[in-house]
């Protein structure tokens, strides 16, 4: 049994909306769970800038990304919801990602029906494949699974290719076999959030927020308010660290010291509290 899938399906029963901050690793994980969240979400886009240096334009493999997930599951007790991009394949390979990111702890994984390549889903130039084979896909995801709790969600980047009624459509199918959550990208505006939940009323919904993105960035609040059951703010911490390190190293370049930056750091004492060294020598003690 896996805790951390049982939490959060005991906090999908809460009718307050889901709100998960995207991590890349496990420092930003930790950070996350200390300020109280109650799950995190881990994302490409991020992964692919932290590890490549590069955009979210199909990069990374899933042991790459299977290796991320773990690194962020070890890190804190929260539930881990993973990218699992296209799948890295046909529906077999969907199979053993789904079984991987199982393994690695993760508690739900959700799959687009891009075409591989992929990008993020706030880029121009997505494609997306056929909606029976995506759904084909989304079957060998359920059944590969062996633990229940285990949240599988389906992803279309239909709304940029072929219009908001086909990611409806594709909706529908794809909750139809197997799919248990549902997140339709990168709606234009709020009269396109709300028609996706009008349509699907009794659906665990993802909105996805990014800073600058196509979506409308709404406060969680309005988001329950439409109807919706999860929120990702998938970039905010990648965009947040990259300006303030960015400010930080302009200063050392510029005056060749830190000192006009550090009321903004934290320092070397607080640090190594926060990372657990504390408890680090709590244990070298114990078995000495």
């Amino acid at each position: 049994m896996n805790k951390q899938r049982k939490m959060l399906r005991e906090r999908l029963l809460r009718s307050e909306i889901l709100v998960l901050p995207g991590v890349y690793d496990a420092l930003t994980a930790k950070i996350a769970a200390e300020v109280g969240f109650d799950a995190l979400v881990m994302g490409g886009y991020s992964i692919a800038a932290s590890r490549l240096g590069q955009p979210d334009v199909g990069y990374l493999s899933m042991t790459e990304m299977v290796q991320a997930v773990k690194c962020i599951v070890d890190a804190t007790e929260l539930p881990v919801f993973a990218d699992g991009d296209t799948g890295y394949g046909n529906a077999l390979s969907v199979r053993r990602t789904m079984q991987e990111y199982e393994k690695a702890g993760a508690a739900a994984v959700l799959f687009e029906d891009q075409v591989w390549p992929k990008r993020c889903g706030h880029m121009v130039g997505k494609q997306v494949i056929d909606a029976s084979e995506h759904a084909k896909k989304l079957r060998a995801a359920a059944d590969a699974r062996t633990d229940e709790d285990f949240l599988l969600i389906a992803r279309t980047d239909a709304r940029a290719v072929n219009g908001l009624e086909d990611a409806v459509e594709r909706g529908k199918l794809y909750l139809d076999n197997g799919a248990e959550a549902l997140f339709i990208e990168a709606p234009q505006d709020i009269r396109e959030l709300e028609a996706v939940t009008k349509a699907f009323p009794d659906t665990i919904l993802i909105a996805n927020m990014i800073e600058g993105g196509r979506t409308p960035n709404l406060t969680a609040k309005d988001l329950e308010n439409i109807g919706f059951k999860i929120v990702f703010w998938p970039c905010s911490a990648l965009y947040v660290i990259t300006q303030a390190f960015k400010e930080a190293m302009t200063v050392l370049h510029q005056t060749g010291t830190t000192k006009a930056y550090e009321d903004k750091m934290m320092h070397f004492t607080d640090f190594n509290r926060f990372i657990g060294l504390d408890d680090y020598m709590k244990l070298e003690k114990l078995y000495k």
